[in-house]
C-alpha cells in the first residue's frame, strides 16, 4: 500500500474525476457526522457504526443479465499503515448484523482487506495508477461472517457472476496536484486512509471486473439491534410557498434507498441531514426513516446543484417538517 500520506492522496486524486468545493464539503461533513455520532450525548443511543462501501452490479447488462439479480454488498475493512497510526477494528457483532440485512434483502455481504499490512517494503512497492497503466499492485482478500468470526472466501467465488474485464478501457487514471494538501482533512492519516481503502477496494474490483458501482455512505446498528444503511447529506434548507423549508434527495440515492424498502422484512433506511446555514456552520441534524420519507416527499423532480462527482443531479423535495431531530430520532428506532 502507499508510503505515505502523500502517495495515498495521489491516489485519490488519480480516481476521482471532480474534487470541487462540494467534494470537500461532502468529505468535511461526513467527518463532522461521525464525530457528531461520537460524542457522549449520541454515543449510548445506538450500538454500532459500520464504514461504508459499495454496492457492486454487473457491468454488461442486459435483458437476462439484470443488475438487481447478481448485486454484491463489498464493505472494506481499513486497515493501518506504517505512517497512519492505528486503526480501530470494525465490530464483529456489527459485522453480523450488516450481513444478516443484506442477507433479507437477497445479497450477498462480503468484507474486503488487504494482508500487506506494516511493512514498509510492500507499501514502498505500490503503484499510482497512470494512463495505460493501472497496475493490481496488491491483491484485495475477501471474507464473509462466519460462525465464530470473519472466514475467508475466494475471489473467484465472490465474483463469478461477473465477467473479466478485458483490457483497460474505461479505467480511472485522473490528473495528479488537485487536491489542496493545506486543508486539514488532508493532514489527518485516519480520514486519509479511509479514503484510500474505501476507493482502493472499488479500483481492484474494476481493474479486474466489468462492474459498476454506488456507494453506501455508513451503516447503523440502533439499540433495538435493527440495522439500517445510512444517506447523508449536509445541506442548506430551501423554502417553498407550499410546503416551506425542504431539504433535497437526489434522485440517484432516492433509486438506491427504494431499492431496499421494496423488499419484505420489514426492512428500512435512514436519511440523515446536517442542516448548515450560507457560511456552512451547523444549524441542527435531522433525520427520517426511509419508508416515511417515500410518503412525505414530492414525486416531481428538478434540476440540482452540482454533486460531490461534479455532475448535476436532478432533486425530490423532502419537507423538512417530516425529519425528526437525530438525538431524538435515534432513540425510536
Amino acid at each position: 500500500m502507499p508510503n505515505s500520506r502523500e502517495n495515498a492522496i495521489r491516489f485519490l486524486e488519480t480516481q476521482w474525476s471532480s474534487i470541487n468545493a462540494n467534494k470537500v464539503i461532502g468529505i468535511q461533513a461526513e467527518v463532522r457526522f461521525e464525530n457528531h455520532l461520537n460524542t457522549p450525548a449520541l454515543r449510548s443511543l445506538y450500538q454500532f457504526i459500520i464504514p461504508g462501501g459499495w454496492i457492486i452490479s454487473p457491468g454488461n447488462i442486459n435483458l437476462t443479465n439484470l443488475p438487481t439479480k447478481n448485486r454484491i454488498a463489498v464493505l472494506p475493512i481499513p486497515k493501518a499503515f506504517t505512517w497512519s497510526g492505528a486503526i480501530s477494528p470494525p465490530s464483529f457483532s456489527g459485522q453480523v448484523l450488516a450481513h444478516s440485512y443484506f442477507q433479507q434483502a437477497g445479497m450477498k455481504v462480503y468484507f474486503a482487506e488487504c494482508d500487506t499490512i506494516l511493512n514498509a517494503v510492500n507499501e514502498g512497492n505500490f503503484a499510482i495508477p497512470t494512463k495505460g497503466s493501472y497496475l493490481r499492485s496488491y491483491n484485495i482478500n475477501f471474507k464473509k461472517v462466519g460462525a465464530q468470526g470473519l472466514v475467508p472466501v475466494p475471489t473467484a467465488v465472490v465474483m463469478n457472476n461477473f465477467s473479466p474485464r478485458m483490457g483497460a478501457r474505461g479505467m480511472r487514471a485522473y490528473a495528479l496536484h488537485r487536491i489542496d494538501r493545506t486543508l486539514p482533512i488532508w493532514n489527518d492519516n485516519h480520514i486519509v486512509t479511509d479514503l484510500f481503502w474505501k476507493d482502493y477496494v472499488r479500483y481492484f474490483l474494476q481493474r479486474n471486473f466489468v462492474v459498476s458501482n454506488n456507494d453506501l455512505d455508513f451503516f447503523l446498528v440502533s439499540n433495538s439491534g435493527k440495522s439500517y444503511p445510512v444517506e447523508f447529506k449536509s445541506k442548506t434548507a430551501a423554502n417553498d410557498t407550499q410546503i416551506g423549508d425542504w431539504f433535497g434527495i437526489d434522485v440517484g440515492p432516492f433509486a438506491k434507498l427504494s431499492y431496499f424498502i421494496s423488499l419484505s422484512n420489514n426492512m428500512d433506511a435512514i436519511y440523515v441531514v446536517e442542516e448548515v446555514d450560507a457560511l456552512r456552520n451547523t444549524v441542527d441534524w435531522w433525520a427520517i426513516k426511509f419508508s416515511d420519507l417515500l410518503k412525505g416527499c414530492s414525486w416531481v423532480q428538478q434540476g440540482g446543484g452540482a454533486g460531490m462527482g461534479g455532475g448535476r443531479s436532478s432533486t425530490l423535495k423532502v419537507p423538512k417538517a417530516v425529519f425528526t431531530q437525530l438525538n431524538i430520532f435515534l432513540t425510536t428506532i
